[in-house]
């Protein structure tokens, strides 16, 4: 019996040691009041996984990954906005890599999501993948790439917004 409570407490041990441990990053600066009720993402992964070094590092986006995303979004197609204009994106992928062989000091995003465009009554489907990159000392700390989401996510956030901004004005309707 008391091998059993033995192995019980070392598998409770086991998990409790952090293999599936998730780093809060916090993403509030991204985050801007709803002013475009317009434009919505669906909920997107829960976590951000960062690959290709001794082990794999995962954040936890707060407010969620999805909520950042579609504040940097609305900001940066606001100006292409006209009445009845809709844009519900979702599917919403993001992974980090290092690529320790090639480019130790440089952290990669990649970043993707497809977004339908409703401009009054004209429909359109469009998949955006993006790959921003940012520098990051090669042997960092786990916080140091915490830290490089945030960026990388704004710069993300801008090339896609860039091309949605775009497909919304090419699906602006003739007056």
């Amino acid at each position: 019996m008391k091998r059993i409570a033995l192995a019980i407490a070392g598998t409770v041990l086991l998990s409790a040691c952090g293999h599936d441990t998730r780093t809060p990053v916090a993403l509030g600066t991204l985050v801007v009041p709803n002013q475009a009720p317009w434009l919505i993402l669906s909920p997107g992964p829960e976590h951000v996984e960062l690959r290709g070094l001794d082990s794999t590092l995962k954040f936890l986006p707060d407010p969620p990954l999805a909520k950042a995303l579609e504040a940097q979004l609305r900001a940066g197609v606001q100006q292409d906005y006209f009445p009845n204009l809709t844009i519900a994106c979702d599917d919403i992928k993001a992974g980090m890599k290092v690529d320790t062989d090639e480019a130790p000091d440089t952290v990669l995003l990649d970043l993707s999501l497809r977004c339908t465009i409703n401009a009054s009554g004209r429909v359109s489907s469009h998949a955006y993948a993006v790959s921003p990159t940012t520098s990051v000392p090669a042997g960092s700390s786990e916080a140091t790439y915490a830290q490089a989401l945030g960026v990388l996510l704004r710069k993300g956030a801008g090339q896609i917004g860039t091309q949605l901004s775009t497909d919304v004005r090419a699906s602006r309707p003739s007056p």
